[in-house]
């Protein structure tokens, strides 16, 4: 494959209600894209959201990294969309964010190419409807248990409580929630590293006792506190998820080794592209562990990846792939269909969706 052109975006709209976590706040989306062209004229399309707190890499990293990564690939023979990386110049480095970007977006093309949907192409055997759960961010008890009942009622049977920011006003956040929708939905706690030990030790069982069903508690503690998650994970009556713990595969591989976890959660951004992310997800299930595909509040070309990738892996038993729930509309056209909780994969080649309304806020290159 011999990249001819490049050019990079721009999408930006507003979120119906703002997204909290313990954190950030999003109001905005604001997410960078990426339009490669080969020279049979097949177009790919990736994207990003900048999330510098959790991944460190802000827009005008991402921005310099990817307008370094384009100059490299306009120069070079993509032979394998897999190893695309050994491009890069050694002891160069560059964010994952950005090179998650490429990687999608040759990926995108790679399947176009192939006149197949991506996940067609990265093996997945028939089409399948996912059902994601609806994110409650972090608010008042009160407001949280109205916007659960909204979700409810809009058909969503299961909801990502986001937690974390007070360990103690965190029970009356969820129990106001369960009290609000009844048994019949499950929820998913996601502390985003909000908690102490002491905290996660003594809240898990109590959401245990009043307020389940629950289908896990994701990042309960700081990323780096390996020894604690394992602790965590030893005693919890709820299965631990890690998210920011195992962004990579190599990190990964440490959690499952220290038993630091149940479950894994997946971002193609923290991972850096669909073959990190697969490599994870290959991983997980010889391992005979559960995966959440989950995203990092991006709607474009990489939301339809993660969709794409969870919909053809066996390791993925839950998706949390709602991002677009919280926009009026989609600033984009094709790609897959979100209609409240179900997801539906192209039949398209590739992603199957159109980013070009974004190009003409970033020149060319």
């Amino acid at each position: 494959m011999k990249i001819q052109s490049t050019a990079l975006g721009l999408l930006k709209a507003p979120l119906r209600i703002p997204f909290k976590t313990a954190l950030r706040t999003v109001t905005e989306l604001e997410e960078i894209t990426v339009q490669l062209v080969d020279n049979d004229g097949f177009v790919g399309w990736g994207s990003v959201v900048p999330t510098p707190a959790i991944t460190g890499d802000t827009q005008e990293c991402i921005r310099a990294d990817l307008t370094a990564i384009l100059a490299l690939l306009r120069r070079a023979q993509i032979e394998d969309v897999w190893n695309w990386k050994s491009i890069l110049p050694e002891g160069q480095t560059f964010s994952r964010s950005a090179q998650c970007a490429i990687d999608v977006a040759l990926h995108d093309i790679a399947a176009r190419k192939a006149n197949q949907p991506l996940w067609k192409w990265l093996g997945g055997y028939h089409w399948i409807v996912m059902n994601t759960n609806m994110t409650i961010s972090v608010d008042t008890p009160a407001v949280m248990a109205q916007r659960a009942l909204e979700a409810a009622r809009a058909g969503f049977k299961s909801l990502k409580v986001k937690v974390g920011l007070n360990a103690e006003l965190d029970k009356s956040r969820v129990l106001a929630i369960r009290n609000a929708i009844g048994e019949k939905i499950s929820l998913r706690l996601d502390a985003n590293q909000g908690w102490t030990e002491a905290e996660a030790s003594a809240l898990i069982p109590w959401f245990a006792e009043m307020c389940g069903p629950i289908d896990f508690i994701e990042q309960p503690v700081r990323a780096d506190a390996l020894a604690a998650m394992s602790r965590l994970t030893r005693h919890s009556p709820i299965p631990i998820v890690a998210d920011e713990s195992a962004m990579t595969l190599e990190q990964a591989k440490k959690v499952l080794q220290e038993g630091a976890a149940h479950a894994l959660s997946i971002k193609l951004i923290k991972a850096g592209g669909v073959a990190e992310a697969r490599a994870i997800l290959d991983l997980a299930f010889a391992e005979k562990i559960p995966c959440l595909m989950s995203c990092m509040f991006e709607v474009g070309a990489g939301l339809q990846a993660a969709a794409h990738l969870a919909s053809m892996h066996p390791a993925v038993h839950w998706v949390d792939l709602d991002s677009a729930e919280f926009l009026s509309q989609l600033p984009y056209q094709g790609g897959v269909k979100f209609t409240g909780p179900e997801i539906r994969c192209s039949d398209g080649p590739g992603l199957d969706v159109n980013l070009s309304g974004s190009l003409s806020r970033i020149a060319v290159l």
